[in-house]
Order: C-alpha cells, then sequence, then structure tokens
C-alpha cells in the first residue's frame, strides 16, 4: 500500500484543514431536523441579487456549454470604471479563496515568511504552508485587533507578504487608518501588503481607511474583495484583487485557464448594477449587528462591536459544548477553538427573526 507520507511535498503533511461551517443538509441528516437556521458561515440572509439572478438564468440556457473568457475581461472593465481605475489592475479568481491562492503560489517560494495576526482568516496560513512557506503570528491587541506595530517588529528579509484582514474574520474588527498608513510606510518596497476587504460594504467607521487611492503610490498593495457577502452570490466563488499591472500579469501566470465559469461572471456583473439590494444588505446587517450585540450583552456575556456582518464573543467557558447544544435545537454558530479560541463563538447576522431565533436558541443553551 502507498505510504502517501513518503510521496507527498513535507508542508502539506504540515497542512491545518480548514473546517468550514456545517452545512446545513448535514446537520438534518445527522439530527433528523427540518428547521434549521445556518449562521456560520457569513452568508447573506437575503439569498442573491435579483437581477444576478435573472443574468445567471440566461447566462445558463444560452451559453453554459461554451467555456467562459478566461480574464472575465467584461467584469474587469466594469470594476475599473466603478473604481476609476484601468481593467489590468484587476485579477478575477474562484473566490478570494482563490485570489489569496494564486498570490501564494506566485510570490512565497520554500522557506519565505508571510506575517499576519494570531486570529485571522485561516486561509493565509493554509495558502502559505501549502508553498513551503513560514507564516509569522503576531499576537492581537487587548481589544482583538492587528497589532500593527507587532507585525511592523517582525518584518524581516524573508517576508514576501503581509496579510491584513480589514475587518478582520472573526473577530470583526478594524485597523484605523493612521495605522494603515504606518503599515505601508514601515514595509519593504518588495513585500507585498494584501488588505483583504471581503467585509469592506458593512463598515461604518470613520477611521476605517480607503485603500484603492494607495495604490496610486504603493506598488506593493494588493487589496481583495468578494461578491459573497453584501451580493449574496458565495455558492458561485467569484472574488478579485485589485493591484499594479505587473502584479496582476503574475497572477494571471499562474491561474487556471478558466478559472471563473460563465454563470458567476454574468451574476456578479449584474449584480454590480443592482443598488437596492446591496443597499438593503448592507443595511439589514447594521441593524442586525446592534440586535445580537445588545442581546448578547443583557445575556452578561461581553462581545466584541462589529464592523463585518458577524458578531465575535467570548463566552468565558468552553464554546463546542454550547455549539453542540445549538445545534440540536437546529441553529448553526461556529465555535471558534479549531482556530485556538477555545471559549470563543462567531455569530453570522441574519434577519431580525433568525437573530433573535439565535439569541433565545443560546439562552437556552446556556440555561439563561
Amino acid at each position: 500500500m502507498i505510504d502517501i507520507n513518503k510521496v507527498s511535498r513535507q508542508c502539506i503533511q504540515e497542512f491545518k484543514d480548514y473546517i468550514p461551517g456545517k452545512p446545513i443538509e448535514e446537520v438534518k441528516r445527522e439530527l433528523g431536523l427540518d428547521n434549521v437556521l445556518k449562521l456560520s458561515s457569513n452568508e447573506n440572509p437575503l439569498g442573491a441579487s435579483p437581477l444576478a439572478m435573472q443574468a445567471m438564468i440566461k447566462e445558463l440556457y444560452e451559453n453554459c456549454n461554451y467555456y467562459p473568457e478566461s480574464s472575465s475581461p467584461l467584469l474587469a472593465a466594469k470594476l475599473a470604471k466603478m473604481h476609476h481605475l484601468d481593467p489590468d489592475q484587476f485579477f478575477i479568481n474562484n473566490g478570494v479563496d482563490g485570489v489569496l491562492s494564486m498570490i501564494a503560489i506566485a510570490i512565497i517560494d520554500c522557506g519565505e515568511e508571510a506575517v499576519t495576526s494570531q486570529f485571522s482568516f485561516q486561509a493565509y496560513q493554509n495558502v502559505t504552508t501549502r508553498m513551503g512557506g513560514k507564516i509569522i503570528l503576531v499576537p492581537q491587541t487587548g481589544d482583538h485587533r492587528f497589532d500593527i506595530d507587532g507585525i511592523i517588529a517582525v518584518l524581516t528579509p524573508r517576508t514576501k507578504i503581509v496579510f491584513l484582514c480589514n475587518p478582520n474574520n472573526p473577530t470583526g474588527t478594524i485597523s484605523t487608518r493612521s495605522e494603515f498608513d504606518r503599515l505601508m510606510a514601515a514595509v519593504p518596497e518588495n513585500t507585498l501588503v494584501v488588505s483583504d476587504e471581503a467585509y469592506y460594504d458593512f463598515v461604518d467607521d470613520p477611521a476605517y481607511p480607503q485603500t484603492i487611492p494607495y495604490l496610486k503610490k504603493y506598488t506593493n498593495l494588493v487589496v481583495t474583495r468578494t461578491f459573497s457577502k453584501a451580493m449574496g452570490l458565495a455558492g458561485l466563488r467569484i472574488g478579485y484583487a485589485i493591484a499594479h499591472p505587473e502584479i496582476i500579469k503574475v497572477l494571471r501566470k499562474v491561474s487556471d485557464p478558466f478559472p471563473v465559469n460563465r454563470i458567476a461572471q454574468a451574476g456578479a456583473l449584474a449584480g454590480l448594477d443592482d443598488l437596492e439590494f446591496l443597499r438593503c444588505s448592507v443595511d439589514v446587517v447594521r441593524e442586525g449587528r446592534q440586535q445580537v450585540y445588545q442581546g448578547l450583552l443583557k445575556m452578561g456575556l461581553n462581545p466584541v462591536p462589529s464592523q463585518a456582518n458577524f458578531v465575535f464573543v467570548d463566552l468565558g467557558i468552553p464554546s463546542t459544548p454550547v455549539y453542540e447544544r445549538m445545534l440540536r435545537l437546529g441553529v448553526i454558530v461556529r465555535p471558534l477553538a479549531p482556530q485556538g479560541m477555545p471559549t470563543c463563538m462567531r455569530f453570522t447576522i441574519g434577519t431580525p427573526d433568525q437573530n433573535a431565533r439565535a439569541l433565545a436558541t443560546l439562552a437556552k443553551a446556556l440555561g439563561i
């Protein structure tokens, strides 16, 4: 029998499995439940943009027998017009996860380093390890934020990428404009700064940095965004990077030939015009996170104020048993023990009724 440990690359053997939010279908099968609420993967509770849905159905009927355009040129052109940039500054791929993978493939060599926060999006560790690189994890601040000065302090000539998740997943906190200025000034010009802004649309804090104008000054900056959250297209897997054209050229070299399918391209293209749906999505999240935050406070818990479409809370007791009790009651949330936070939990924001159900289920699971 094959010994896979002798065949596979050593760095892959050290790879940490990513544990996604438990699917509704799996919970229904395992527990025999009919009414299951999923608030674990930061998805849009309103569904998808209606304009995107119409465009996807049309594309499915008319063109699904044809390969898609490789670089999503129509979408790149539309995004470029929105942001007053050039289309050759956009790289569109199979979700932000795909973008991050391509960045790692293009940039990180065996033994080189990437830096991020101790508690942030696990994909940064995974894509770095996959390339045989070393991930440097900097402890967070006491208020669950990126320690920008701590990140600056660990930069070395081996540092190839700094991953900044802003707002941060899973804590919902932001790095401010002044912190971003300090980071960009300190990072060497041949070290990439990847500002992952998957939750950009939900931010209302005026201290949050608007990073796209920085692209004119810093050619080592990469901004990533997604169609998964506010537009509700998570199932299609489509995200993009904005960067200097030389960076985009390298990312296209390592990309798969057809990274984004026709349906996803059509949906994203049409969804950009659905400003009413985007506004409703943002409003539901901003109002809902206050509902969840206040509800957690009333239970005597200590949630962290969020700028994303979820709320992070430290229960003060192991969260996995609480998660499992909630699961049996038909509500899926995200326990954070696999990410090194054994007493913490993350709640995706749903509709008002969904939020109320999640809070009541948590209270029952806690015996409050």
